[in-house]
């Protein structure tokens, strides 16, 4: 028979960050603004655009690693993960200041679309899940994980939306556009808002856009049921015990009573 204390591959549930997800959310909402607002592919030869654009990169990084260990990643894989972010935030940098010293557009555009940083985001709201899974009741760290997951959903897909538009032999909307019009196109796909403003024309595209917004329908039916589940049994058991807590005094104050009852006579 298998043991049953085998350590488990992936997660140990071990880190310092476990279920500190409120901190997770203050990052991936300020990640979220930073890809929206600074564009990771700035004219070559503009420092500020360069440093803000480093800086976007690494707040992303930053808020990936934190996901992981929030949600009980082993330390084996964390540091992996940590070794992976490193490397590609040092490509970034490199290839910003390459754009900057050679006046090299094409090799500062392409250090924008890294494939590890769309693995990692792609994993981040996966890992959430699975450690919200395990919660018994609903706290204000399950609330903060669900929204942060959530979230976490428009970053992989925005990196996504990078890296095929870089595939494709066409740009992703038609024609060139700043990075961050692919956060805002993220954003408004997956809310299904849909202002039609900016289209996907290419099928690989088209099928990358309809993915996010079915993924982010399904996480809100499914996730937010859960959680509505959770808080229901959890109230269901708290007013179990409270009635079971009445019965116990009201059998104490009977008993009590009757024993009054029997000493007066």
């Amino acid at each position: 028979m298998p043991r049953s204390d085998k350590r488990p591959i992936l997660f140990d549930d071990q880190s310092r960050y476990l279920d500190r997800f409120g901190l997770v959310l203050a990052l991936t909402i300020l990640a979220i603004a930073a890809l929206a607002l600074i564009d990771l592919s700035a004219p070559t030869g503009d420092l500020a655009a360069g440093l803000a654009s480093i800086a976007t990169s690494v707040l992303v990084g930053v808020t990936l690693l934190l996901a992981m260990r929030a949600s009980g990643l082993r330390l084996k894989w964390r540091r992996v993960a940590d070794v992976l972010v490193v490397i590609v935030l040092a490509i970034i940098v490199l290839g910003i200041v390459y754009g900057l010293v050679a006046d090299a557009e094409l090799f500062s555009r392409e250090a924008t679309r890294p494939v590890t940083l769309l693995v990692l985001a792609a994993l981040a709201p996966l890992v959430v899940v699975r450690r919200l899974l395990q919660h018994r009741t609903v706290t204000r760290g399950t609330l903060f994980g669900a929204i942060s997951a959530f979230l976490l959903l428009p970053i992989a897909f925005y990196y996504g939306f990078l890296t095929i538009d870089g595939l494709l032999g066409t740009p992703f909307f038609g024609t060139a556009q700043p990075t961050t019009s692919f956060m805002y196109f993220s954003l408004a796909t997956i809310s299904t808002v849909g202002y039609g403003d900016l289209a996907a024309v290419r099928p690989l595209a088209r099928l990358a856009a309809t993915s996010e917004a079915i993924s982010g329908q399904v996480y809100l039916v499914t996730f937010v049921a859960m959680l509505v589940g959770l808080r229901a049994q959890h109230w269901a058991s708290g007013r179990r015990e409270n009635a079971s807590s009445q019965e116990s005094a009201t059998d104490e104050t009977a008993a009590g009573t009757s024993g009054a009852a029997t000493d007066a006579g």
